[in-house]
């Protein structure tokens, strides 16, 4: 019997564990959400990346009959690291949604928690040959926990329209703390807005329900 698909968030915290729960689960499937519980509380520095990934790993090692991982932390962490470390497909929100936002759109456009993270992120995609899709990448200024106020989504949204203006095609929400902003961004911009749990799970179910088709 095939195992679940096991969505891990990275850092500690049970509230954003909650928020990827309720996010990924419109797609149905068979899902577990996890906590990585020796994660930091939040991620957002080079130095909180780093401190992740044995956590993550071991977290991943508890769920070891999982159909498919999901890492989901928009930075990725520990996501080489689990696809070296055994044949279960693994994937990352991040990759998964700029791939997703990319078959879209030609321009794309990021809407960042924190201004720390955006270097990190400019590297990733130099990495994944797509740092020229990307028109802007536009930090909130707000951390992964203070993203529930009505001000958090004021900045989000203003943040979206921007890059709209610059020219992307599709807008990619860069922190699991956004998810549940999704579908009312959606119906203020004029074009697609993408969550990144949602196309990393489908990512995943695409792999599961067909082993041939590869990553994202």
């Amino acid at each position: 019997m095939t195992g679940p698909i096991v969505v891990i968030n990275p850092n500690s915290t049970e509230r954003i564990t909650r928020q990827i729960r309720d996010a990924v689960s419109v797609l149905g499937g068979n899902l577990t959400v996890v906590t990585s519980p020796g994660g930091p509380p939040a991620i957002e520095s080079d130095a909180e990346v780093a401190a992740s990934v044995l956590p993550l790993l071991a977290t991943a090692e508890a769920h070891g009959r999982a159909a498919a991982y999901v890492v989901a932390c928009f930075s990725d962490p520990g996501l080489d690291e689990l696809r070296r470390s055994g044949d279960i497909a693994s994937f990352g929100i991040a990759e998964s949604a700029l791939r997703a936002a990319i078959s879209i759109s030609d321009q794309v456009g990021i809407v960042s928690s924190v201004e720390d993270s955006i270097p990190r992120h400019q590297r990733y995609w130099k990495r994944l040959g797509i740092e020229e899709r990307v028109v802007a990448d536009i930090a909130v200024g707000l951390g992964v926990l203070d993203l529930e106020t009505e001000d958090a989504y004021e900045r989000v949204e203003e943040a979206g329209e921007s890059l709209v203006r610059a020219g992307a095609g599709a807008v990619v929400l860069g922190c699991t703390g956004m998810t549940h902003m999704a579908e009312r961004l959606q119906a203020r911009l004029s074009v697609p807005v993408i969550d990144p749990c949602r196309a990393a799970v489908a990512a995943a179910m695409r792999a599961v329900s067909d082993p041939t088709a590869g990553g994202p």
